[in-house]
């Protein structure tokens, strides 16, 4: 008997609906514990290791959005290829179609291999059977207008009907677009530390802008500052130094419903380490955290 795509298709769906049943989710203190950017032994943000993270201990995946030139959104990270998507040779992501997205592969530890970089639709097929699980999906880099984020909403809303996933952005303003074609769905905003600089390549620039610079602050009025911006429900996502500097951040945001997510480019090991001086001064944990390792591992950390 020939099976179509579509038939091929439906018959994966159904068994991933069947599996998913057993798929465990972490219990850490009351936090939502999400996989950055996937799990395992797998390139990062493919298909494989988003695959791996909702199989696996969390109760969600974060991973990274981009867009594409002829308006195609896809899954990735850093603004060229190179690092982790093999092209042929450094392209902007910006700059590339459908066509040489195909046409590229993933690289796992600077390894090519046969797996080929994921779209927004691969992603939103792979999040269908998991409910229980949150798609956290950040838009990376700075959209012109306001067109190209709606229609992102609409994909997502289209291709993940159960409807648990949300965005989040370090560009204010994509997220103002996002509201406008989602006005009830939560939105983060993430929170650049620029003392952090140096992890996102280091080199003179960013050495010295990590050297002078300061945390930010994140106050109450800064706060109710981005509610007014955004619209609730929003809530912000922050660095552990940033937590760490702002001690009635996880008090101030519970005071006007505000979730705070909290993540660590210096690995799980100092966000526990921030999260544990965070509940001694303030006796609150944050709403959720997004790891590298295990879900499992890192609750152990907080014991």
């Amino acid at each position: 008997m020939v099976i179509t795509r579509r038939k091929n298709k439906a018959v994966a769906l159904a068994l991933l609906f069947c599996l998913c049943g057993t798929v465990a989710q972490a219990e850490c203190l009351g936090m939502k514990v999400q996989a950055h950017r996937g799990a395992g032994n797998a390139p990062e943000n493919s298909l494989s290791a988003l695959r791996n993270a909702y199989f696996g201990n969390w109760d969600g995946v974060e991973t990274d959005l981009q867009l594409l030139g002829d308006g195609n959104w896809v899954v990735h990270h850093d603004l060229m290829t190179g690092r982790v998507v093999d092209s042929g040779q450094p392209l902007a992501v910006r700059q590339m179609n459908a066509e040489q997205w195909r046409a590229a592969s993933m690289k796992n530890r600077g390894v090519t291999t046969a797996e080929t970089p994921p779209f927004v639709a691969d992603l939103a097929d792979l999040a269908t059977p998991f409910p229980a699980k949150t798609l956290n999906a950040e838009i990376k880099d700075l959209v012109p207008s306001c067109a190209p984020i709606e229609a992102l909403v609409q994909q997502l809303r289209a291709g993940v009907k159960h409807g648990n996933w949300f965005l989040t952005s370090a560009v204010p303003n994509n997220l103002v677009c996002a509201r406008s074609a989602d006005p009830q769905g939560y939105l983060g905003l993430i929170v650049f530390d620029a003392r952090n600089a140096q992890a996102f390549g280091a080199n003179r620039v960013s050495r010295f802008i990590a050297k002078n610079a300061r945390a930010p602050k994140l106050d109450k009025p800064w706060l109710q500052r981005v509610q007014q911006q955004i619209g609730m429900p929003v809530g912000v996502h922050v660095d552990a130094r940033s937590l760490d500097a702002n001690p009635a951040l996880l008090a101030d945001a519970a005071s006007l419903n505000m979730p705070v997510f909290v993540y660590a480019v210096d690995g799980d090991s100092a966000l526990a380490a921030s999260l544990l001086r965070a509940q001694k001064r303030s006796h609150r944990w944050p709403s959720g955290v997004i790891v590298d390792g295990s879900g499992e591992a890192f609750c152990g950390m907080l014991d």
